[in-house]
């Protein structure tokens, strides 16, 4: 694999406060490393793009923190959960318990001989005390985790020298059982490697067929190297059948794509690969009706210079290039594979010297893609009549495969400026804009540690889906909002967007679940590496974790000038999101759930707010720290908002609501 050095190029933007306005940019010359400065900041009136769905772009974050239910599941000071992003780390049992795991060590140095999994279950509305070591007996990493059979459990990883795998017959309970290593590779594999990078799922009837898919490194120099993907198959988590990924079976090259660049999904006997960030190749899905017997191909986005060095001296680029990046996959109970790309924007150096090219960041490079296999393939840019007999007519006015994963468009009567296309069945999300918060680039951190990790604005997408098919994605990307006005850089946050399975468009941008107003816990933290539960249980309900740290940056990223000259401790967060009923379909039932939404305000002073989803009758019940009954009372709630008195202390406590059958246990903070 060849080595490319990346290059960040400024976009100094001057940002109004919301989509459909005019914006100013920077005018890029692809052909020179230059970037000339045109009007910044100017103050401009509306101006619409063109409609390609029934609802224009949201801009506006509207924040229902009070609908979620949050916990830090573990902490860590090894904070590179992904080498770019992070998938197959969530499950949920039918019963709704939920397993998440992450590369964990609580060694503050960059020895980490205590690294391995870090494991916590949620069961009966509580998760389990952070764990304090990890699962293996020996040092390991990038764990991989799933329903197996219909209690269990399959925990895999890379370490000692293998793939490794333990299994526990009750998910959440006993012991693990070390099923011992997977074959290190096929038999006609030429190089003495063993597999790293493991994603798991488990397909069936009953999560009774494993599937993992992992990568075969061989370096030949520090320029030069070999990467295959492999592809593993059990019935038992004892014998394996071992082949080499679907991608090959295209002839593809050896090394055609990276580590770590791939995702699974299973639902039902359907099974999905996402082939996703790499450079120089297509995006592919691979998908399987059969259990993983057979695979069928789609490319879902095609890149116009497909297995071809974008170092190249003289490749004509012709205009810059926009390609998707960070992936994430999930199956509907349809059987319907939807995928999350992020976007971001490249151009060559030099069109004469070899070994140079470049990508930019800022708003206007930004963008979550989205694409279902209902849908056409590969992905393509569409038609934009707004821009013939304008200066753009060349490049703008017909379809062209660079502007496939294009967000942002010069406005074509107003050349310097440019607005968001508001295609929201096309784009899941964006950098929200906030009502008088202007971007500046200064306050971006694009260290090089960051670069592999995102190469985009917006990064890590994650999907949840709800058994009725509703689409939740949640992604990295920085607020513009400040905390701090001396803080240098601008924090991410972890934002949410929802699908509504009979509207078929994105409702973007409607949750920031780590706003500090809601999770004080993560007031000036740094989110990233998302990652989600791809199949939940219950109507409406998703599930998210992530990283949070108080530092940007990563101390195990890079050794080239790191941010961060000193370990700090990472939460892994996890949070369950109840979706407003505006923004997904959930069909009305009398069968018994759990209709409590949740608390707020939280942290509360003298009284909270208990938001149901219907008129139940409530026990409620607030317990100190010390497992004390402080309150307990009867209440009729109605549907929508409940206010009661709290009077207590100052403190943390646990508030208990027992309606319509289910108990819900919130963890409430009395200031």
């Amino acid at each position: 694999m060849k080595k490319v050095l990346l290059f960040s190029l400024s976009l100094v933007l001057g940002f109004s406060a919301f989509a459909q306005q005019r914006v100013s940019k920077t005018e890029l010359n692809s052909a020179t490393t230059s970037a000339k400065k045109t009007v910044v900041g100017k103050e401009v009136s509306a101006q619409p793009a063109a409609q390609f769905a029934p609802q224009t772009a949201k801009s506006v974050v509207v924040n229902r923190y009070q609908d979620m239910e949050y916990a830090q599941t573990m902490w860590t000071y090894y904070d590179l959960q992904s080498n770019q992003y992070v998938a197959n780390r969530m499950y949920q049992m039918p019963d709704g318990s939920v397993a998440a795991v992450a590369t964990m060590s609580h060694e503050a140095n960059q020895v980490a001989s205590d690294r391995g999994t870090g494991y916590n279950f949620y069961k009966n509305g509580a998760w389990m005390d952070e764990p304090e070591t990890r699962v293996e007996p020996f040092k390991t990493g990038w764990p991989t985790i799933a329903q197996w059979g219909e209690n269990g459990e399959i925990l895999l990883c890379h370490g000692n020298g293998h793939l490794q795998c333990f299994t526990r017959e009750v998910a959440g309970e006993g012991e693990w059982v070390d099923m011992g290593f997977l074959p290190d590779h096929p038999e006609d594999y030429p190089y003495n490697e063993y597999a790293t990078w493991p994603r798991v799922v488990t397909s069936g009837d009953n999560h009774n067929i494993i599937h993992v898919i992992a990568c075969l490194q061989h370096t030949v120099s520090d320029t030069e190297g070999y990467v295959h993907t492999v592809l593993y198959r059990s019935e038992d988590a004892t014998n394996w059948e071992v082949s080499y990924g679907p991608l090959q079976e295209l002839g593809y090259e050896q090394g055609s794509f990276s580590a770590d660049d791939y995702c699974m999904a299973a639902n039902g006997h359907n099974v999905a690969i996402l082939y996703s960030g790499c450079l120089t190749n297509s995006v592919f899905m691979f998908k399987s009706t059969d259990d993983g017997l057979t695979w069928e191909t789609t490319k879902v986005w095609e890149h116009p210079f497909e297995n071809v060095e974008l170092d190249e001296p003289n490749l004509d680029y012709g205009d810059t290039l926009f390609m998707p990046m960070n992936g994430a996959i999930a199956i509907d109970n349809n059987g319907v594979v939807h995928v999350a790309l992020n976007s971001f924007e490249m151009t060559h150096l030099s069109d004469t010297e070899p070994g140079y090219y470049s990508y930019y960041y800022g708003r206007m490079v930004d963008g979550i893609l989205y694409w279902n296999d209902t849908q056409e393939a590969p992905m393509s840019d569409t038609y934009h009549p707004e821009y013939v007999g304008t200066v753009y007519e060349e490049h703008f006015a017909e379809p062209n495969p660079f502007h496939v994963a294009r967000l942002w468009w010069p406005v074509a009567d107003d050349p310097g400026y440019v607005h968001m296309l508001p295609d929201s069945t096309k784009w899941i999300g964006f950098v929200p804009m906030h009502q008088g918060s202007d971007w500046d680039n200064n306050k971006f951190y694009h260290g090089k540690d960051y670069h592999s990790r995102f190469y985009g604005t917006s990064g890590h997408p994650a999907l949840s889906i709800d058994p009725q098919g509703n689409i939740a994605c949640a992604y990295s990307t920085p607020c513009t909002l400040l905390e701090n006005e001396s803080d240098p850089y601008y924090k991410r946050h972890i934002y949410v967007s929802y699908r509504n399975v009979d509207e078929g468009y994105w409702h973007q941008i409607v949750d920031d679940i780590t706003d500090p107003e809601a999770v004080f816990e993560l007031s000036g933290g740094d989110n990233i590496f998302t990652i989600s539960v791809p199949n939940t249980v219950n109507d409406g309900e998703f599930w998210f974790g992530f990283q949070s740290d108080y530092e940007v940056g990563l101390y195990w990223g890079t050794n080239d000038d790191p941010v961060q000259t000193s370990a700090t401790e990472n939460g892994i967060f996890v949070m369950k999101v109840l979706a407003d009923p505006e923004m997904v379909s959930v069909p009305e039932s009398n069968e018994a759930k759990d209709v409590i939404y949740g608390i707020y305000p939280n942290p509360a002073t003298d009284y909270v707010v208990v938001k149901s989803a219907m008129d139940v009758e409530a026990n409620i019940t607030i317990i100190n720290l010390v497992g004390q009954t402080v309150k307990q009372f009867n209440k009729s709630l109605k549907m929508g908002d409940n206010a009661f008195d709290i009077d207590l202390k100052s403190g943390i406590y646990f508030c208990n609501i027992n309606a319509n059958g289910y108990n819900k246990t919130i963890k409430l903070v009395v200031k």
